[in-house]
């Protein structure tokens, strides 16, 4: 599971400058569109963008990838983004966040995003800057196909809103991917939990320590869009955002919280999962015990009557000294008071119900 890939420069750098450099892989589409049209530009440059963002219709410019920081210094200069808000995006793994001035709110996000049974964490930075929005997405996935294509149907409350209401559906979008990996999770646990009660051995209990720690890194980096949506809720600095759109805020807000308790929950779970796996070795360790502690019982007596019968005494000293020795029937006798014995704790053992 990759939680963790930030890239940290050195200490005295001017900011956003880099350690090490990126792919330099990306590409930027626009959707410029109002109430009754849309204009729809693949992999276009920076410099096309211009004239779309001047335009009073609403204008939303996407960058997908890893584009270097020098590049990126280029989108930023054509976007109008400051030079500390490029070294966050460019050092993708930042804490979410939000920053808010009377121009812009910017606002970085963490992207949960489930492939081949792996959960990496991608880093998605928007801006709401007018009539434009900004977002960045790093990697290869694009969280936000299905706006897109809401986008183009003419129908629904998207196309006849400001840009504020398409911000609220960016953010909304990154934070609703949880609730699919928290459904992974959920049939993770299930999983281990019916394994656990089939077998439990060094395998499965990997297999529990792997998923505390996944639920424990995940919690960390998604714990703090909480206060990110609880901010934009709070402020008063911005007037781009209206009364209506931090209504419909909330409801991002109700999900981050639900996100939140569910991954708490989960992580319970696997304490619980934990605790059975100890429960099951420690009874798995008790039959041991029984099975061992029963056979020891048993071969007791035999062993206390056979070291009698070992001991050297001779008969022909005394009448004292061990006649059983030379009786003809003594070893058959012998064998007899054991056999009796044995059938006799077992008979008790399985009257208290030991065995």
């Amino acid at each position: 599971m990759k939680l963790f890939h930030k890239r940290y420069h050195q200490p005295g750098t001017r900011p956003g400058e880099l350690a090490a450099p990126k792919s330099d892989i990306f590409s930027v589409d626009l959707l410029n569109y109002d109430a009754t049209s849309i204009t729809v530009n693949k992999h276009i440059s920076v410099h096309d963008c211009r004239p779309f963002i001047d335009s009073p219709s609403v204008s939303w410019i996407h960058v997908q990838g890893d584009p270097t920081h020098d590049t990126l210094l280029t989108l930023a200069k054509g976007l109008d983004i400051h030079d500390l808000y490029v070294e966050d995006i460019v050092n993708s793994g930042q804490r979410p966040k939000v920053e808010i001035n009377e121009e812009q709110i910017f606002v970085i996000l963490s992207l949960p995003v489930h492939s081949d049974n792996q959960i990496r964490i991608e880093q998605v930075s928007l801006f709401l800057i007018g009539n434009t929005v900004v977002t960045f997405c790093s990697g290869g996935f694009n969280p936000f196909q299905k706006v897109m294509v809401r986008l183009q149907k003419v129908a629904g409350k998207l196309r006849h809103r400001k840009a504020d209401y398409l911000f609220y559906n960016l953010i909304d979008s990154v934070i609703d991917f949880g609730f699919p990996l928290l459904e992974y999770y959920s049939e993770r646990i299930e999983s281990i939990e019916d394994e656990l009660l089939q077998k439990s051995d060094a395998d499965v209990l990997n297999q529990i320590h792997k998923l505390r720690r996944e639920l424990l890194l995940l919690r960390r980096r998604l714990w703090p869009q909480r206060e990110v949506i609880s901010e934009i809720l709070r402020t008063d600095e911005n007037t781009q955002l209206s009364s209506e759109t931090k209504l419909h805020i909330r409801d991002c807000h109700d999900h981050v919280i639900a996100i939140m308790e569910l991954l708490e929950t989960y992580h319970e779970m696997t304490s619980g999962l934990m605790e059975l796996y100890m429960t099951s070795v420690s009874l798995k360790l008790n039959d041991v015990m029984k099975v061992l502690t029963i056979i020891a019982t048993i071969f007791i007596p035999p062993t206390f009557i056979v070291g009698v019968y070992g001991m050297n005494f001779d008969p022909q000293v005394s009448s004292l000294n061990m006649p059983e020795t030379q009786w003809q029937y003594g070893y058959i006798a012998v064998w007899c008071v054991i056999v009796v014995m044995i059938c006799g704790m077992l008979a008790l053992f399985r009257k208290h119900k030991w065995i």
